[in-house]
């Protein structure tokens, strides 16, 4: 059975809900529910039978590992598959620096699955600074080696590595693989012939970055049409939600504005409930790339709001409607953009797009569920099976449903509080345990040592005693060559004399 390790946030088939504290802080998900989508849309793909898929929960960016660890995953895995977002931007140094660290020590293929760069509108067509040139070579050669060819989103990020020496034998577009969550065959809704009316259930979500273009205008919208719902999907949103907190002012909304203080807000930790409540949404629109994805996976019509590379890139691939940011005016409706959501280009293209990334795939050895009597049945039925994730509400509410979010957030805590506590005292106990053996084995060592430090210094003694006699007998030995010496020099100056007495008497 091939067996390939994933980067993922976590295994799809994993429920987490909004009280468990792996939700919190930096999430399961990393720091935006969007990475669902597209590491899940992978593991579908690849979830055929003789094939085991295990997440690597995002491990070998967040922290330091070992040659052990890299040693099991060459011998444990066949293949290390990388779906990866809008990786190429300064931001994500630390993470991608450490991912190229763990790649260059792998002898297992490497595959890149819809990489991205991130640039603003302006510098698109710039050269990236020495330092970050570097990294982004370094993490390429890494990957070549162990692979083909690496597959990027669109024409701007291919663009952007041709400027870093990487030509089309190095680079596949072959777009996002959210597109392909459920397969090639999506359809999106068509009811334009009946305008947005002002009760209609329309769903918008944002980036950081354009937080004055939702302040200007989405505010407005939210006048206008009360079942507004603001969608979040980083963690700043989740604890905004769930403990009322607020740690990212540039976000634009908070738990003063409107859309939170009338209960208009929510998030989805897993795909299948964002996408289950997008399906009831009559439009969705915003700056969220993978938002508007989400809603078109579950056949909503979407306008993405573009604002950068990442985003425009991937309309222009897959035939996303898409409005440019800076063409808002003060009179745009969204029933407007609404009847701008043309999906005809999309649906042309999804074929394509489709055998381009199982081509793509079939060439990096992977099986995968476009080839001949592969499925994903199994994959499916499980997924169909869970229970998904309550969606994380604010704090507001209105009567009895108020109390239990309030309710439930305490025992949230309390439970972790419990979990925290129960896990310090494990942590204590297991380091007085290794503290204990530590102890016991220093001690072990220090008897050890004192007993070959006497046998040395016994050993040392002797030693000396034997040189203190050699010392003895050389002297003697001296003495004894001094003497010889003498009478050998007083017999040598008698004969020297009886031999002038023979030659004067002679």
């Amino acid at each position: 059975m091939a067996k390939i390790l994933l980067r993922s946030a976590g295994d799809p088939f994993e429920v987490i809900e909004a009280g468990d504290p792996r939700a919190w802080g930096i999430g399961f998900y990393g720091t935006n529910v969007g990475n669902l989508l597209f590491a899940d849309s992978t593991h579908r793909l690849l979830s055929v039978p003789g094939t085991e898929i295990v997440a690597n929960h995002f491990v070998h960016e967040r922290r330091a590992f070992t040659a052990d660890e890299v040693a099991a995953t060459n011998d444990e895995y066949d293949h290390f598959v990388v779906p990866l977002a809008n990786a190429l931007r300064p931001e994500f140094t630390r993470p991608l620096t450490r991912l190229t660290a763990f790649i260059e020590q792998l002898s297992i293929p490497t595959t890149i699955v819809g990489i991205g760069a991130q640039l603003s509108l302006d510098d698109l067509d710039t050269a990236p600074g020495d330092e970050l040139a570097a990294l982004h070579r370094r993490f390429m050669n890494s990957v070549l080696e162990r692979s083909s060819k690496v597959g990027v989103r669109g024409e701007i990020t291919a663009a952007y590595l041709r400027r870093l020496g990487y030509g089309d034998e190095h680079v596949e577009i072959i777009g996002c693989p959210s597109i392909y969550l459920n397969g090639p065959d999506l359809t999106v809704r068509d009811e334009r012939s009946t305008p947005i009316a002002d009760e209609d259930p329309v769903a918008v979500s944002m980036s950081p970055l354009t937080a004055p273009w939702f302040e200007t205008y989405v505010d407005a919208f939210a006048d206008r049409h009360p079942r507004m719902t603001y969608v979040g999907q980083t963690h700043h949103d989740f604890a905004m939600l769930q403990w009322g907190r607020h740690r990212q002012p540039e976000m634009g909304i908070d738990r003063d504005h409107r859309l939170y203080a009338e209960d208009r807000t929510r998030m989805f930790l897993d795909a299948g409930s964002w996408m289950r409540f997008l399906a009831t949404q009559r439009f969705a629109f915003g700056t969220r790339i993978h938002g508007n994805v989400a809603a078109v996976l579950a056949g909503t019509p979407a306008m993405v709001v573009a604002h950068d590379s990442r985003v425009l890139e991937l309309c222009d691939y897959h035939g996303l409607p898409y409005t440019m940011l800076d063409s808002f005016r003060a009179e745009t409706t969204v029933d407007e953009l609404y009847q701008a959501a043309d999906f005809t280009s999309f649906h042309n293209r999804l074929a394509d797009g489709w055998k381009r990334l199982t081509a793509f795939l079939d060439d990096a050895g992977l099986a995968n569920v476009a080839q001949p009597g592969q499925t994903s049945a199994a994959y499916d039925a499980e997924l169909a099976a869970l229970e998904p994730a309550a969606p994380v509400a604010t704090l507001r509410g209105s009567g009895d449903d108020a109390i239990r979010r309030i309710e439930d957030r305490i025992h949230a805590l309390k439970i972790a509080s419990e979990h925290a506590e129960t896990a310090a005292k494990r942590r204590e106990r297991e380091l007085e345990k290794k503290l204990t053996a530590s102890a016991k084995s220093q001690a072990k060592r220090i008897a050890a040592l004192e007993t070959t430090t006497s046998k040395q210094q016994t050993r040392i003694e002797r030693q000396a005693g034997r040189l203190d006699r050699q010392r003895a007998l050389i002297d003697e030995l001296r003495a004894d060559l001094a003497r010889h010496q003498e009478r050998a020099g007083l017999r040598g100056f008698v004969r020297r004399v009886r031999r002038r007495l023979r030659r004067s008497a002679g």
